[in-house]
């Protein structure tokens, strides 16, 4: 792997992020066997489809939801840490919820591979190697 492909990495995290944003789902970012992760109820499933009907779901249960980007590092080619802050309102509860939260992106070949999301940032900056 050539010098420069981690920023290409850091780059298509935040891409995919900016498009989320936006109500785009980027499944043309995801790799079709994608691991997935989310410290949610059915947060674990493999393929791109799995986890678009996984984020579809997930989107839903939300009245409202805000995801704000923290900060996006990279850990060398392929990997890619996200800190982030989830604020939202329940659809069924009414209840608001927030969370800083951390993310670890795999990518190969410019496709995420693997995408785990952890409930506490210092789960996440442990996984890392960084806590």
């Amino acid at each position: 792997m050539g010098p420069g492909l981690a920023v290409d990495d850091v780059e298509l995290v935040r891409s995919v992020y900016a498009r989320w944003a936006r109500g785009e789902w980027a499944a043309d970012a995801l790799d079709p066997d994608i691991e997935w992760s989310m410290p949610h109820p059915g947060g674990q499933v493999r393929g791109r489809q799995a986890a678009l009907a996984f984020l579809r779901m997930f989107m839903g249960s939300w009245a409202e939801y805000e995801l704000r980007v923290d900060e996006v590092r990279s850990l060398g080619p392929g990997r890619v840490l996200v800190l982030f802050t989830e604020r939202g309102v329940g659809r069924g509860s009414g209840v608001p919820a927030e969370g800083h939260r951390a993310a670890l992106w795999t990518i190969r070949d410019g496709l995420v591979t693997r995408f785990e999301a952890f409930g506490d940032r210092a789960d996440g900056l442990r996984l890392a190697g960084l806590g």
